[in-house]
């Protein structure tokens, strides 16, 4: 039972549209004209990034699109090091990817400076307040916001409004990593709709989709300079296997993503109340426990939340561990619906599953809770939410 929050299963669709004769090829392009490669003979790779583009541009509602990071890491460091400048400072979630700080710790030693953004534990969010002080004092020219702990929605608009008193030259990057699907199914925030400047993503966690990386923004500007930071300095192949998978993934969210959506929403809801009713404690419950896929159940009662993710991988259940703020608890867990939805869960399994969690973390037999777990995973026995 897989409930890691950044993984998933692409549908069977997607993985029949894996092309292992494309990984043969380079489509190396300049820029962001996609006809512009550098190597012959890439007439048809350009017509099926460009089909794959027009349909995320349609799906996302955004102008410009670029698929050539291979992971939503990659896709942050281009966006940052290409909007940023020497000795730029930037403002990022602490529990994010800290893209300038990566930049300024590598060997390189990137001129960068990163500064914490403040976060509210208690409500797995932002802390708008401080933040906006932040800004007024240091007037970043970059926010890198979104985070590896997205239970919610983040206060873009805000904190847009904040950037443009204090810096009306600065770039707010929105990494929509955990939640792309939610934003393709119209169940999240619309980032680029309520200020932000570009959307960096990677392709597989809620999306469901082939791995590798991905860049939205409606600013020309922006689209050509993070254009020109990927190829020739960080990219050359862009792994084109992928793109049919990839632009299978994007039909399916126009099908089905709403009511995909809504499912794993839903899922997570349930089973964050049916752990707490089974006393363990969730981090933000008095919020509804989350807005998204992920749920943080604190475990300081049965030990340290990597060790509890060790004992629940002896149950044949998957999951991570985390620390959180001394205030919220110490020790936790980060879960994941997204892989058991799109295998068949409904709001009715979320008993059984924390009853699978809940032996675990209390130290029973591995062998008696793996059988439970065994019988309860055997419920999931399809992909749901794809295109016959």
């Amino acid at each position: 039972m897989n409930l890691i929050a950044s993984e998933n299963t692409p549908s069977p669709l997607v993985e029949e549209l894996f092309d292992e004769g494309l990984s043969q090829r380079y489509g190396s392009y300049k820029g962001i004209d996609l006809n512009q490669r550098t190597y012959k003979g890439n007439r048809y790779i350009a017509e099926i990034e460009i089909y794959a583009h027009e349909l995320a541009k349609e799906l996302f509602d955004v102008k410009y699109v670029d698929f050539r990071p291979l992971s939503g890491n990659i896709a942050g460091i281009a966006a940052t090091f290409a909007l940023g400048e020497p000795g730029v400072t930037a403002l990022e979630v602490e529990n994010g990817h800290g893209y300038a700080q990566k930049l300024a710790e590598s060997p390189l030693k990137v001129d960068t400076k990163s500064i914490p953004i403040p976060w509210d534990d208690d409500r797995s969010n932002i802390d708008l307040p401080a933040t906006v002080e932040l800004i007024g004092k240091h007037k970043p020219k970059i926010v890198n916001i979104g985070s590896g702990v997205f239970l919610f929605p983040q206060p873009v608009s805000e904190l847009k409004s904040a950037m443009r008193q204090a810096n009306s030259g600065s770039y707010l990057i929105y990494d929509a990593a955990h939640v792309i699907g939610l934003i393709a199914g119209g169940r999240f925030q619309s980032p680029l709709a309520e200020g932000a400047d570009v959307v960096i993503s990677s392709t597989h966690k809620t999306l469901a989709g082939p791995q590798g990386g991905m860049i939205l923004t409606n600013d020309k500007s922006i689209a050509e300079r993070i254009g020109a930071s990927l190829y020739p300095l960080l990219m050359s192949n862009h792994h084109l296997s992928r793109l049919p998978a990839l632009a299978g993934t994007f039909v399916e969210w126009m099908v089905c993503g709403a009511a995909h959506a809504d499912a794993i929403v839903a899922n997570a809801k349930a089973l964050g109340s049916a752990l707490e009713e089974r006393g363990v404690p969730m981090l933000a419950a008095e919020f509804g426990f989350t807005e998204s896929h992920t749920l943080i159940p604190i475990v300081d009662a049965y030990g340290d939340g990597s060790e509890m993710a060790n004992r629940l991988e002896a149950c044949d259940i998957i999951a991570g561990g985390m620390n959180v703020s001394a205030e919220a608890g110490t020790n936790a867990l980060r879960l994941g619906v997204q892989e058991v939805t799109r295998w068949g869960m409904t709001t009715e399994d979320a008993p059984a599953i924390a009853d699978c969690i809940l032996q675990a973390l209390s130290g029973e037999s591995p062998k008696k809770v793996k059988t439970k777990v065994k019988q309860v995973a055997q419920r999931f026995n399809r992909i749901q939410f794809t295109l016959n």
